[in-house]
Formats: structure tokens, sequence, C-alpha cells
């Protein structure tokens, strides 16, 4: 990431961005992390190394990133000239032998059965079939309906009198 690419946004963007590749790596080698340790490089070249310890092990990319924003949060930056993030994983251990707390809600299954399905179609058809959407950026310009070139109705062909 760029020095000038330095807002909030854009850095929750790359950390995303990092914890989906982080997260598919490890499903992909069989391996869980229970830790993260984020990287910050300034312009000055100067970096700051924070670490978080995760409640369980994982490979989810989603608590991967909720570990790395809280990482990113506590460095407090305000106008820092960001020049990289990195993202590491920490202490791996096989998956087969992750412990969890077993839950009666399915409703926790349900993000699990997606990146399983996810990470297949990604090894059949490219990684960038799939990828969250926050990380999706528009190659197209404004649609005409923002700019009110689209057809327009009123209210009475909306309500098919």
């Amino acid at each position: 990431m760029s020095a000038t690419n330095s807002t909030r946004p854009a850095h929750r963007r790359v950390l995303l961005g990092l914890a989906d590749d982080l997260g598919a790596r490890l499903r992909a080698s069989g391996q869980i992390a229970t830790g993260v340790t984020c990287t910050v490089r300034y312009a000055d070249l100067s970096a700051t190394r924070r670490s978080r310890t995760l409640p369980e092990a994982t490979q989810h990319t989603v608590l991967l990133a909720r570990a790395a924003y809280a990482v990113y949060d506590s460095l407090g930056l305000q106008r820092a000239r960001v020049r990289s993030i990195a993202l590491r994983a920490d202490t791996l251990r096989p998956a087969d032998r992750a412990t969890g707390q077993l839950t009666l809600d399915s409703g926790d299954d349900k993000p699990l059965a997606i990146e399983a399905v996810a990470d297949r179609a990604r090894a059949r058809y490219g990684r960038q079939l799939l990828y969250p959407a926050a990380l999706a950026t528009s190659t197209r310009g404004p649609s005409s309906r923002a700019h009110g070139g689209g057809r327009t109705e009123d209210a009475h062909e909306r309500r098919g009198t």
C-alpha cells in the first residue's frame, strides 16, 4: 500500500484482504493460528509491530480480521503516513488438534461452511472469483441512474394503473 493511501477505511480494507489471504492459506495447509501480529511501516521507514492472542485458535477469516482490526486500532494512528501493512499468523498448530467451545447456535457454523465452499471455488476457478465484498472495486464509471440518465417512471406507471 502506498503512503498516499493513508485513510482508516483504506487500512481496514488492506487488513481484511490480508486476513482473507491468511485464512485461506491456513485452511489450505491444514493449520490454525493462536495469534496474529500486525506490522505497520511508515513513510519514514520506521515500523511498529503489535501482537494479539486470539481467544481461540482459528483459521476463520472473520476472526482473523477482527483480531487484525483490534491490533490496528490499538496503535492509535491519527495522521500517520503508512507505507505498508503486514499480517502474520502466530503459533501455528495442526487444525486437527484444534479445540473449540460447543454451541447450540447453528449460526456459527454457516460462515465456516461458506468459507469451505469459497475455498473450493477459488481452487477450481481462481483466486479472483470470490472475495469479501468490502474488497470489491468498481471498474465502471458512475451508473446512468445516478446522473438522471436512467428511465424515470411516474407513480402511476409503478403502481400499474
